[in-house]
């Protein structure tokens, strides 16, 4: 019974994400890790292994000069001890968000509204919060996976189903080196 209202939840609230993301068009601008100075890093922290990785990929950014946010969502009803933020950290989990899946937090609500130079998005599973979150984020070029939400990103990386973030991370970092701005 969950399954159904939890599914018409979802569509209601694409439905109202899609109305707010025509008001407010994203037009992308190309960064690349020499040319970017911020970036904000979007990812599903209910497996305490992906923060690891999320953590390495904030030490290679500041290699490149660029300060990092990170926004982590658990998909649980309630943030466990474990998960502290900090002011380059923060987390969010469903309590933090709205029937239909507004944010009610304003760290949620700070991070969308920040022009990232880039958002990289390291999930590697269907999370709505992270796709609302990704959608109206301010940030000028969004980079993460295929099959996600593939209208949210600019830049995407096509991995095989099953292979974990610190892949997607890889390969991200990589093509950001080489891509050229303009």
């Amino acid at each position: 019974m969950s399954n159904i209202i939890d599914t018409i939840r979802e569509k209601v609230a694409n439905y109202l994400l899609q109305r707010q993301l025509k008001k407010q068009p994203h037009k992308a601008e190309i960064y690349n890790l020499q040319t970017a100075q911020n970036a904000g890093i979007l990812f599903d922290a209910e497996n305490l292994d992906n923060l690891k990785v999320v953590k390495n990929l904030v030490k290679e950014l500041q290699d490149f000069n660029i300060k990092s946010s990170v926004l982590g969502y658990i998909n649980k009803a309630k943030r466990e001890d474990n998960y502290i933020g900090d002011q380059q950290y923060s987390y969010a989990c469903k309590k933090d968000f709205s029937f239909f899946y507004k944010p009610k937090k304003e760290a949620i609500n700070n991070f969308i509204a920040e022009p990232f130079h880039l958002l990289i998005v390291l999930v590697d599973r269907h999370l709505f919060p992270i796709d609302y979150i990704g959608s109206l984020s301010k940030a000028h070029f969004k980079a993460g996976k295929t099959d996600v939400n593939n209208q949210m990103f600019d830049f995407m990386i096509e991995l095989e189903n099953g292979v974990g973030i610190e892949a997607l991370k890889k390969h991200i970092l990589h093509y950001l080196s080489i891509i050229n701005n303009k």
